[in-house]
């Protein structure tokens, strides 16, 4: 084997942080496209009352520029943060999935050298069914420090994660009738990237003695 070899559990890592990257892009264009929309939230601006004629305009309605330009921007800051909340939620849960069956792989034996999703006909990944709506609590990483932390954020995963997979039509779970649609939802990509980095950390931890048979 020549020094100029990459072995698979090197790339199976950069696929994972690459899974990693792209969620982390869009967690900062979601975050960027809340606060614009926020800067023209018409309940918080002042419209100016100044109004123009349009000749030939059939509406009786004077035009007011300023809140009908407000109006607009503020649609269009609108459309943009739901892409970029699509957008999010759909690379986080590719990085938290992702990583998750990447460890399994690893704890069976298996020598992937990249991750393995599924896309949908819209684009969006298909997460894997062995480990959806919840990754298993993996018992290989008893010996890792990051374990508990670990199982927190699976834990809270799986909170959330039932949930999506029903929004999504993956899954039926029995949804508590106190539950809280829309702040689980627009929780769940936050708690899926938070799942992925210290997923990440665990397939590094689980990858130590692959790593160091090979001299890496």
């Amino acid at each position: 084997m020549t020094s100029t070899t990459i072995w698979w559990f090197e790339t199976l890592t950069d696929s994972v942080s690459a899974l990693g990257a792209a969620a982390r892009e869009a967690r900062i264009a979601h975050r960027a496209a809340q606060a614009a929309a926020a800067q023209y939230d018409l309940g918080r601006l002042r419209p100016f009352d100044g109004e123009i004629t349009v000749p030939g305009l059939l509406s009786t309605i004077p035009s007011r520029p300023h809140d009908r330009a407000l109006s607009a921007i503020g649609h269009s800051h609108l459309r943009h943060e739901q892409r970029m909340a699509d957008l999010y939620d759909d690379a986080a849960a590719g990085y938290a999935y992702g990583a998750a069956w990447a460890i399994l792989q690893v704890l069976d034996g298996q020598q992937p050298p990249l991750v393995e999703l599924g896309c949908k006909p819209d684009g969006r990944n298909a997460i894997p069914d062995e480990l959806f709506p919840v990754p298993p609590a993996f018992k290989g990483l008893d010996r890792w420090d990051g374990q508990q932390r670990f199982e927190q954020a699976r834990q809270e995963l799986e909170r959330l994660g039932e949930l999506w997979a029903y929004v999504n039509d993956i899954d039926s779970p029995d949804i508590p009738d106190t539950f809280n649609l829309p702040d689980a939802l627009d929780a769940f990509p936050d708690a899926a990237f938070t799942y992925g980095q210290i997923a990440e950390f665990a397939l590094t931890f689980t990858l130590l003695d692959t790593r160091q048979q090979h001299g890496r």
